[in-house]
């Protein structure tokens, strides 16, 4: 008798453990996430978005950095991942199939156009453009038959600097200055051992990894200047790119010569796969927004993050989870957003 007691409890027990079990595995869903250089300020709001998540609501998220987002993008559209950053720029090549996806990739680049889904966008980082003192090099024009870093190789930004130079200079890629592309770490470290003339990165205005530049030798940003008032500008830079407008500061890093330096602000957005459940988006953009102020404490580079804003650069369908929120908060959406 003793013995069919014990086996019963025993098997009660495991009952009980075997509910703990689940409910603790399903409050704790791991999101697999894609991001570029680990003080890009998008990888840094997933960082400071995966300890509130765990907090709140029992998700985490597990980052991979040093990713170029336009492959990143066809595995969100596989499942492989869950959550992206993406720069609105890729997202007509993706639909279309062309540029880097239009040899083997068209497919692939469909499917992930067709199964990914847009939760909130923000001015992400400011392009700034360096060269050391010694280089010579004052002002963008100057970079003719010099050695120009332009992100990596699968990258989009390649993209962006190529059309920013263009608009400010009227000069090209390949054929009036040399362009590197290679991993973002790679061309950091290429800069710092004196292999490159000027250094293209997208980083926030105040970024760690600018003053690591400037550690070796004072520096000059070589901004847009007026060309950011003409209207090849706003035709490529703001409507095409989908970027703002901003300058940097004079004296914003320790090494930095020079006065305020006009530049372009990539904007960045959130993609999802599709197929997330509308209750579990819902909980994800709902917590970022309530808890906007921790975000802004954590990194003065997150202080773009804006709910007055939370379409910028978006060029994609929201998520219906994500929709569900903002028409609870009272946010208008535009229809093009509109699932």
């Amino acid at each position: 008798m003793n013995s069919f007691k014990f086996i019963v409890h025993g098997f009660i027990a495991l009952i009980i453990f075997s509910a703990i079990s689940s409910t603790t595995m399903a409050q704790n869903k791991i999101l697999r996430a894609d991001g570029t250089m680990q003080a890009h300020s998008s990888v840094i709001l997933m960082t400071v978005l995966g300890k509130i998540y765990q907090r709140e609501i029992g998700v985490s998220l597990q980052i991979n950095t040093g990713q170029a987002l336009t492959r990143s993008v066809l595995k969100l559209g596989t499942g492989e991942l869950d959550l992206i950053h993406m720069v609105p720029v890729v997202m007509p090549w993706l639909k279309a199939g062309s540029r880097m996806y239009k040899k083997n990739l068209q497919k692939q680049a469909k499917k992930a156009y067709a199964s990914s889904r847009a939760i909130f966008g923000f001015p992400s980082a400011a392009v700034h453009a360096i060269a050391y003192e010694d280089s010579g090099i004052r002002k963008l024009s100057d970079i003719r038959g010099k050695v120009v870093y332009m992100g990596p190789p699968a990258g989009g930004f390649y993209h962006l600097v190529n059309s920013y130079i263009k608009s400010v200079t009227g000069l090209e890629a390949r054929k009036d200055y040399k362009s590197v592309r290679l991993p973002w770490d790679q061309g950091l470290q290429a800069m710092m051992d004196g292999q490159l003339d000027v250094f293209f990165r997208p980083t926030g205005i105040g970024s760690a990894v600018i003053n690591q530049i400037g550690a070796k030798q004072k520096f000059y940003l070589l901004g847009a200047g007026d060309a950011a008032d003409t209207k090849k500008w706003n035709d490529v830079m703001i409507k095409r790119f989908k970027n703002e407008n901003t300058t940097i500061p004079a004296g914003t890093y320790k090494s930095q010569l020079g006065g305020d330096v006009r530049t372009t602000a990539a904007t960045d957005f959130f993609l999802v796969r599709k197929d997330m459940s509308n209750d579990l988006i819902y909980k994800l953009v709902k917590t970022m927004w309530e808890n906007l102020g921790e975000i802004h404490e954590s990194a003065k580079v997150l202080k773009t993050l804006s709910l007055k804003r939370p379409f910028a650069g978006i060029n994609h369908p929201l998520h219906p989870g994500a929709v569900k929120y903002y028409k609870e908060i009272g946010v208008k959406i535009p229809a093009a957003l509109m699932p």
